[in-house]
């Protein structure tokens, strides 16, 4: 990581759902080693009291917190596009509103990739609660179209040529957890908001990234 480390602005889209947005948010806080970053929680059209209340909450007790309305019907594409557009760091990640940090250094990870000039997107390894596997890459062609690797094995297993735990290339990794440049994302035209509003968007994403020319990585 070069000094000064680059700003990094963490994009969360929402709406209502403080019970699993807190834990997302504090977790980032309290645990992230990487200090320059901001939060952007993209709010659409949350409604609930206990939403928007937290929403005043943190942002009064953290400054690198932004809420920033999206006032318009739910469309993932498009709402990370927008978010994009207000971030204020020279990277960009994609987060979703119920992960939560386990690893302290799971930023500076990311960011020393994502900042090397041939690679695009950065993902990373993510686990569902019964600590079994829930992202370590997408494989094109699984389910038709794309899946996880490795989804449900052990957290501890090595995988398939001991593929959980090495830094490989892959040919997409999910948006649940993404880091990439942000001019890497203007460049290809972020993602598709008329035809994958919802599923699919991610995969399409690091599809036309390796076809500008660089590599998207995944790391454990």
């Amino acid at each position: 990581i070069p000094q000064p480390a680059p700003l990094v602005s963490l994009l969360i889209p929402t709406r209502d759902m403080r019970v699993v947005l807190e834990p997302c948010i504090r977790s980032i806080l309290d645990k992230t080693t990487y200090r320059n970053y901001e939060v952007i929680i993209l709010d659409n059209e949350s409604a609930e009291p206990a939403t928007l209340d937290y929403f005043k909450q943190i942002q009064a007790e953290d400054a690198r917190v932004r809420v920033i309305p999206y006032p318009h019907p739910f469309n993932y594409s498009a709402i990370n596009n927008f978010g994009v557009l207000q971030a204020r760091g020279e990277l960009v990640g994609l987060v979703n509103n119920d992960i939560e940090v386990i690893s302290p250094e799971w930023l500076t990870e990311m960011v020393s990739h994502a900042l090397r000039r041939e690679i695009g997107c950065v993902g990373a390894k993510l686990y569902y609660e019964d600590e079994t596997i829930q992202h370590a890459g997408v494989i094109i062609g699984l389910g038709g179209v794309a899946g996880h690797s490795h989804k449900h094995f052990p957290r501890a297993a090595s995988g398939y040529f001991h593929r959980l735990k090495i830094v490989q290339n892959l040919s997409a990794v999910t948006a649940a957890c993404t880091v990439v440049r942000k001019d890497v994302y203007l460049a290809v035209g972020g993602l598709e908001e008329d035809g994958l509003r919802i599923a699919f968007n991610d995969v399409d994403f690091c599809l036309k990234v390796r076809k500008a020319g660089y590599r998207n990585l995944w790391t454990p």
